[in-house]
């Protein structure tokens, strides 16, 4: 079956009753092509196209919060750099003005640029069910394996909250940039008080926060030394896999050599 709720309201109700045999459909570019491959199978669709509230895109109590039906196209141009830089390489130009920010997250998938530039920006989601009400929780918590989060059954992405304050890296590694899927990508950020939050994407089961380079760096300080040191760290703690896109090897070097890129960047930024 097919239902376009035309607000927030009566799409959480419609939630609510289907659970997980509802699947929300936004702009659809991932869907789709599940669907195609046989991949997906969805017996009800809930169509948030009209759920204007899903689309705002707005500062508030200082932060970004991004609707999530926000599309990337729009993003391209945000103040955080690792944001901006990481949804300008989402696709072509059609599936920036398609496909959107929630549907990158509820996607859950390894390769999502998006999404780690917005674990290394310390992003939360919030999360809304017609029963409980909302909750926030940090990205990285969100995802759980390939193509698996802990969004409950009767639970939408309502909006996305990034910080303000953080300067930030993002780069992307692929065989044809934007338009294919990433070999390895990361971003990396630093706060006002010097503490820095790294993500890695292509290396693991889900989009990855590198939490033991970052205690390392944040123990001991933002220098050469630490930043060598971090880029070994994340050599160790990555998982990655052989593929058609590139060797495990290959994608464990890449992802330390990137963290130490991308932290080379941020400290000269800051004068370092």
């Amino acid at each position: 079956m097919y239902f376009q709720p035309k607000n927030l309201d009566e799409a959480l109700e419609i939630k609510a009753k289907l659970g997980a045999d509802g699947t929300l459909l936004a702009g659809g570019t991932d869907l789709v092509v599940g669907i195609r491959k046989g991949r997906t199978q969805v017996s009800n669709f809930i169509d948030l196209s009209k759920v204007a509230e899903l689309g705002e895109l707005q500062e508030q109590d200082g932060f970004l919060r991004i609707g999530a039906a926000t599309v990337h196209r729009r993003l391209e141009s945000c103040a955080h750099k690792a944001l901006a830089d990481a949804a300008a390489t989402v696709g072509g130009p059609q599936i920036r003005n398609l496909g959107t920010v929630g549907g990158q997250i509820g996607t859950a998938s390894p390769a999502g640029d998006v999404s780690v530039a917005l674990i290394a920006l310390n992003a939360e989601v919030e999360l809304l069910s017609a029963a409980r009400g909302s909750r926030r929780l940090p990205l990285a918590d969100i995802f759980t394996g390939p193509g698996k989060t802990s969004i409950a059954d009767d639970e939408l992405i309502r909006a996305v909250w990034v910080p303000h304050g953080r300067r930030s890296e993002f780069y992307k590694i692929g065989k044809r940039d934007a338009v294919a899927i990433s070999v390895v990508m990361a971003a990396a950020s630093i706060g006002p008080s010097n503490d820095v939050a790294i993500g890695i994407g292509c290396v693991a089961p889900t989009p990855l926060r590198c939490r033991r380079a970052e205690d390392h760096i944040n123990s001991h300080g933002l220098d050469g030394a630490t930043i060598n040191d971090a880029a070994q760290i994340v050599r160790e703690d990555v998982s990655p896999i052989d593929d058609h896109r590139a060797g495990a090897a290959y994608r464990r070097e890449m992802a330390g050599t990137l963290t130490k890129r991308l932290l080379w960047r941020l400290l000269h930024s800051k004068g370092g």
